[in-house]
């Protein structure tokens, strides 16, 4: 195995006692309330999901009841890929200081609100901005970043990329479950009533989330380590860790593309198959697929991500993502799409969970939400390209080819920024050993020379 794809640890945790979490403290009680909140997380990423598959399963249904082509209709999800940018860092930052508990409540009240608002209004101009910006801010609140934050306060580095992709496999069951469910649905005006129970579900969730998160990390069970305490860093102490880190930057880069690509599959997929003739059936089998290869990849790639293998999952990961894209493009039948789906779902979460356990396991402890958010917000601006340039290409060349050409481009692209800058970057971050050679980022000691942990993917072994 070539060195650098052991070059993805960070610091060195502690390790397991034995005996399992009984053995650190950790009562039964306190196991219980971890499960319940893995549970509940689970739960809160499964309904995030809704925010963008209903938009994907009823887009032409919407424009024809907003009576607007589809281009002036994805001024709505593109308003959303902008606002979600902006609203990464800034809620990011929340879940710092605030702790994830906050955030996730805030953002489900927020959301319930707005769906209910959106299942009502008439106005596409009001819709664009209870979605593109309400329900937005309402995803941000409740998806990727305070997940991941919670994930932090609640469990230790050897545990954080298998439970942070249980969590995030809550948004592949919404692919597996909710968007076929949606499509077939998908009639007239049915999408307003969805709209509206989803409101409900939300408000109720909300209620549930304040009784069983806990307030602070460690309060479900898990002692806090003898000064694990982080100090609370200013603002400008926070950004500056973030932006100093040239992982940060490496990983942010190749994340672009996939908010190209997501974005594709999240705005204008059920789109473009129907376009090319597939049908609603293909677009439901197509999606489930997906969703189901979602669900396997986001455990595998949390599970090779907690064993140091963190580039080699985001490598493998963009490479079939773009593989996936041109086998959609070149052959327009009901087997690629099938395919593709089965392709593009085992990598949709490899490069989410990979990318965040890199900051979650290697940044200031003050820090990790807002790196992750403005990881998302890099993420965000490549989401809008590719959701704008779908409308764009669909209303002038009656096509969505040119975004899925450009999506396969942009995953190459990030395929080379991770299988050769991120390993030249560990590699250049690594500390010297006591012995005076360079260590390996997997060894035991995995400090940069000024003593910041080297900035990698997963946690160590």
């Amino acid at each position: 195995m070539p060195p650098f794809e052991e070059e993805t640890s960070t610091r060195t945790p502690e390790p397991p006692p034995p005996g399992g979490p009984a053995a650190a403290g950790v009562s039964g009680h306190g196991r219980t309330l971890l499960f319940v909140a893995v549970a509940l997380g689970f739960v809160i990423a499964l309904l995030s999901s809704s925010i963008k598959n209903t938009l994907t399963a009823f887009y032409v249904s919407m424009t024809e009841d907003f009576d607007v082509s589809r281009g002036t209709f994805a001024i709505a999800p593109s308003a959303f890929m902008l606002t979600y940018a902006v609203a990464s860092p800034v809620m990011g930052f929340v879940a710092d200081r605030f702790g994830a508990r906050k955030s996730l409540a805030g953002g489900l009240v927020l959301g319930g609100v707005l769906f209910l608002a959106g299942g009502f209004t008439q106005s596409f101009a009001v819709f664009t901005v209870v979605y593109g910006v309400g329900l937005a801010i309402s995803y941000t609140a409740i998806s990727y970043v305070p997940l991941g934050v919670l994930v932090d306060e609640l469990f230790p580095p050897h545990r954080r990329g298998v439970t942070y992709a249980i969590l995030m496999n809550g948004t592949a069951v919404g692919f597996v479950a909710l968007l076929p469910l949606w499509i077939q649905l998908d009639e007239g005006t049915v999408w307003r009533s969805v709209f509206r129970w989803l409101g409900v579900v939300l408000l109720v969730v909300t209620v549930v989330a304040l009784l069983v998160l806990p307030k602070e990390g460690g309060s479900a069970g898990v002692p806090a380590q003898e000064g694990a305490a982080p100090q609370r860093k200013s603002s400008q102490g926070m950004l500056s860790e973030v932006l100093g880190s040239r992982v940060f930057w490496t990983i942010s880069l190749a994340f672009f593309g996939c908010g190209v690509t997501m974005a594709f599959v999240d705005v204008h997929l059920v789109a473009h198959l129907d376009h090319i003739g597939l049908g609603a059936n293909v677009a439901s089998t197509t999606v489930a697929l997906l969703g189901a290869a979602e669900i396997v990849g986001a455990l595998i790639a949390g599970y090779y991500c907690d064993r140091g293998h963190g580039v080699k999952v985001l490598v493998l990961s963009y490479l079939v993502r773009a593989l996936s894209l041109v086998i959609l493009m070149a052959a327009p039948t009901a087997l690629a799409a099938n395919v593709f789906g089965l392709l593009f779902g085992i990598t949709y979460l490899g490069t989410v969970v990979a990318s965040s356990m890199y900051l979650i396991n290697s940044l200031d402890a003050r820090a990790k939400g807002l790196a992750l958010g403005l990881m998302w917000f890099i993420h965000q601006i490549g989401a809008f390209v590719a959701s704008e340039g779908g409308g764009i290409s669909y209303d002038t060349l009656q096509s969505y080819d040119p975004v899925v050409v450009f999506s396969a481009v942009i995953a190459l692209v990030s395929t080379v920024i991770i299988a050769v800058w991120l390993p030249r970057v560990l590699r250049a971050t690594a500390a010297p050993a006591p012995d005076g050679k360079t260590a390996d980022a997997g060894a035991s000691d995995g400090k940069t020379a000024d003593g910041k942990a080297v900035d990698a993917g997963a946690a160590e072994r």
